[in-house]
């Protein structure tokens, strides 16, 4: 399906007339920034909001930004898989993450972060009103340069209890980071690591953490 800007403009009134959306799920619709620019006055009233696969780019990352710092924001789960969004909006994204504490659930999975954007986001997650619960970062670009500060950052939000860093390229360097970060975060219950180059003993000094932490799901 195809949302042109003039559909989104419909839809943007339509949501005008409600007090809260529920789930708005428009993920793969062609929208591009100019199409976002029209649902931005209403996007804040979204509990759920589903953007993946649409080419926002930078511009439109920032209009949803804008939507999180709306005092009356209510959005709690926000998926922007494969938007566009590079290092240059993070820092953008980051602030809004700080100042959103309905946000619970973020995915910025397959956008092109790199070390940089993530250090970015490790500055959001160390703010105590940031309340993120379930964080995926599949294929960002993460290195083991970048994680040892997106790890610390982890460690201090109490709230987390699920992470995906699926096909980064994290390798045993980063283990001894990981490990401190699953045998210290006890709200963790689940992380996904598979697709990173770590070493049969790698992934085993990763894997072996289930054992004194009943109940958490390490995924390699």
């Amino acid at each position: 399906m195809t949302l042109t800007p003039i559909d989104c403009a419909v839809l943007s009134n339509a949501i005008g007339l409600c007090d809260t959306i529920k789930h708005l799920n428009i993920g793969n619709c062609h929208i591009q920034c100019e199409g976002i620019q029209r649902l931005g006055p209403g996007l804040h009233k979204c509990q759920e909001l589903r953007l993946s696969f649409n080419k926002l780019g930078d511009s439109g990352v920032k209009l949803v930004s804008a939507a999180l710092r709306n005092p009356e924001c209510k959005i709690q789960s926000l998926m922007l898989w494969d938007v566009g969004l590079m290092d240059s909006a993070a820092e953008d994204l980051a602030s809004a993450l700080s100042t959103s504490p309905s946000l619970t659930e973020l995915d910025l999975g397959e956008n092109k972060l790199g070390d940089s954007g993530v250090r970015l986001m490790s500055a959001a997650l160390r703010n105590p009103e940031c309340k993120i619960q379930k964080l995926w970062l599949t294929k960002v670009g993460l290195t083991d340069s970048g994680a040892e500060n997106f790890v610390s950052a982890l460690s201090t939000n109490p709230s987390l209890t699920g992470l995906d860093l699926r096909w980064n390229s994290l390798t045993d360097r980063s283990v001894p980071a990981l490990r401190r970060l699953i045998l210290t975060l006890p709200s963790l219950e689940w992380i996904w690591l598979w697709g990173n180059p770590f070493s049969e003993t790698g992934e085993e000094e990763l894997s072996s953490l289930q054992e004194p932490r009943p109940g958490l799901t390490v995924i390699l």
